[in-house]
């Protein structure tokens, strides 16, 4: 009997009420009215029935997010930061080229701040209120807030990250942030150096939120993940790329190569990290990730990465990859008892379906030492995608500010 894959609805509901993930389908695609595979989730003999609100939110979510924004911690706003913007043109040499591979240029700006704080952007998203938000390499967050049109910056704020006790990290490995990705007000970070992912709860503290690690047990960190998969990675190799789902799947990607292709994981944020998924194949080095969804049945997911070669004679610095992630559950060892959330959000998996270049850039249209990628999902249904570019705090690169739309 086929299963069907999960879909986009169910995956919704999950944090709120747990729905059931395993639906058999008939040839006509409606449930039939016996599911002697689905007995896996009635209650077993002498076992009482998990409580009510009982799971991923409760289990996991909350206690995260305590940890980052502790009862009585005061809420603090980020600083103002000063900026100027001049416009850059998709290539210098012929400014009123628009079109790159796949991707509609539709604006670029150089960024820059007296303030000593801003540059080493390594990672960007979209926020909820349509504005940006991003990391940089020294342990900062940086709020850039867009103005009506959605793409020209208007305004800048900048925020120190602080670890799990509220203080500002004492090491450079431990301020060292390279990937983003944003779940309403919660971001989650990614670090290399000493390799992890923390959680922010800007929401409710701003910039008093702590850092609260992902991973609740040893196996669960990035460093064990490494060694299953059996990747060696170097302190300046690591999680570059970072996205999270709606139904909170966390997508993480690292630099070092395996083969010819860039390693990611894709897995509930609450389970160990598994990096089993290929993409990029034949592209530079992984440095930045996002996703959508593909659509509102499947739970597939659109996932789009950036690739930048460390070779400066490469024929293709920058590459542009959109993956597509089919949503599928491994129904192995299935229980005949009461299957709780979290087991169930453990069975999600998504293998690569198909992928695709959207761009490979070269010297001839504007460059920089691109690092981070945004997704957003515009009303006409386009995607609209940010590059934001890390310049090393040196007066030989930029902070680049790149909007694109992809072609169909």
């Amino acid at each position: 009997m086929r299963q069907r894959r999960l879909g986009w609805p169910c995956a919704a509901l999950v944090a709120a009420i747990g729905c059931s993930i395993l639906v058999p389908s008939t040839a006509t695609g409606q449930p039939p009215s016996s599911d002697p595979i689905g007995e896996f989730i009635l209650q077993s003999p002498g076992k009482a029935p998990s409580p009510r609100g009982a799971g991923f939110a409760s289990d996991y979510l909350g206690p995260l997010l305590r940890a980052s924004c502790p009862p009585g911690v005061k809420r603090v706003e980020p600083e103002p930061l000063d900026f100027k913007m001049a416009t850059v043109p998709l290539a210098g040499l012929n400014p009123f080229r628009k079109e790159v591979g796949s991707l509609a240029f539709v604006a670029g700006f150089h960024l820059t701040s007296s303030d000593k704080r801003f540059g080493g952007l390594s990672g960007i998203d979209v926020r909820e209120d349509g504005g940006l938000l991003a990391v940089s390499d020294t342990g900062d967050f940086v709020w850039i807030d867009l103005a009506a049109d959605g793409v020209t910056p208007k305004a800048l704020r900048v925020a120190g990250m602080l670890d799990a006790k509220g203080a500002a990290p004492a090491r450079k490995s431990d301020a060292d942030a390279e990937g983003l990705a944003l779940h309403g007000d919660i971001a989650l970070v990614s670090f290399e150096g000493n390799h992890r992912i923390l959680a922010y709860d800007l929401g409710a503290c701003g910039a008093a939120a702590r850092g609260a690690p992902v991973a609740s047990k040893p196996s669960g960190s990035l460093t064990s993940a490494f060694t299953r998969a059996g990747l060696e990675v170097s302190n300046n190799q690591g999680p570059e790329g970072l996205a999270i789902t709606a139904d909170w799947m966390l997508i993480a990607g690292v630099e070092t190569k395996l083969g010819a292709s860039s390693p990611v994981s894709a897995r509930a944020i609450e389970a160990a990290p598994e990096f089993n998924l290929a993409i990029g194949k034949s592209a530079p080095e992984l440095v930045g990730l996002d996703a959508l969804p593909a659509d509102d049945e499947t739970g597939d997911i659109l996932l789009y990465s950036l690739h930048r070669s460390s070779n400066a004679l490469s024929s293709n610095v920058i590459t542009v990859v959109e993956t597509v992630l089919e949503a599928t559950l491994d129904q192995s060892k299935l229980s005949a008892g009461v299957a709780s959330e979290i087991d169930e959000r453990s069975r999600k998996r998504y293998p690569v379906a198909s992928s695709r270049v959207l761009a490979a850039m070269n010297v001839f249209v504007t460059i920089d030492n691109y690092e981070g990628i945004a997704a957003q999902r515009l009303p006409d249904g386009r995607v609209r995608l940010f590059l934001v570019s890390d310049d090393n705090f040196s007066q030989s690169q930029r902070t680049l500010l790149m909007v694109y739309d992809v072609r169909n």
